[in-house]
């Protein structure tokens, strides 16, 4: 009876929560502010990892964090590079650039233009995240950054996880008290 008892509450417990995406990729190109929005919910911190290149700053190129031409790569304090909101995102919004919600600091310039990094949402209920690059003229802008986004557990979670093992792995090694007659 206590296992239909336990069984019962865990399928409550899973039905009653909202599901979080575990992972999912969006493509956001540079000729709309608000381009890639994920169809999954997150919350805390999600990692990211993104890739490509564009133009959006005039005739040089740029990726998720520097601005770069045949002999220079720079982080730019303004536009240009990859923008991330629980919103959507508007042009001339140089302060929703991913570089300020990072959980570590600023990845180094790698020229393969691929980065991966821990994302603080600043969410505690899960919602869309939406993805693009920051910039206020779109016109003239080519290019795209393929995102992907997953969840990262919470450490609550984590262990919430062990202590379920451990009660689950408890309940089956308890002995029976049952007198058996011979």
């Amino acid at each position: 009876m206590k296992l239909v008892s336990t069984v019962l509450t865990l399928g409550a417990l899973a039905v009653s929560t909202q599901a979080i995406a575990a992972s999912e990729w969006v493509t956001a190109p540079f000729t709309t502010p608000d381009a890639g929005v994920t169809t999954g919910l997150y919350s805390g911190t999600v990692k990211v990892f993104v890739s490509g290149t564009g133009q959006s700053a005039g005739t040089t190129f740029n990726d998720a964090f520097y601005v770069y031409n045949s002999t220079i790569n720079f982080n730019s304090s303004s536009y240009y590079q990859l923008a991330f909101d629980t919103v959507p995102l508007v042009p001339f919004n140089p302060a929703r650039e991913a570089k300020y919600f990072l959980g570590g600091p600023l990845p180094a310039w790698n020229p393969n233009h691929r980065y991966s990094f821990l994302l603080n949402t600043g969410l505690t209920t899960p919602g869309q995240l939406h993805f693009g690059v920051s910039d206020g003229n779109f016109a003239d802008n080519t290019g795209a950054f393929r995102i992907k986004v997953s969840a990262v557990p919470e450490p609550t979670s984590w262990a919430l996880l062990i202590a379920g093992f451990a009660m689950v792995g408890a309940s089956l090694r308890r002995r029976n008290g049952r007198v058996v007659a011979a």
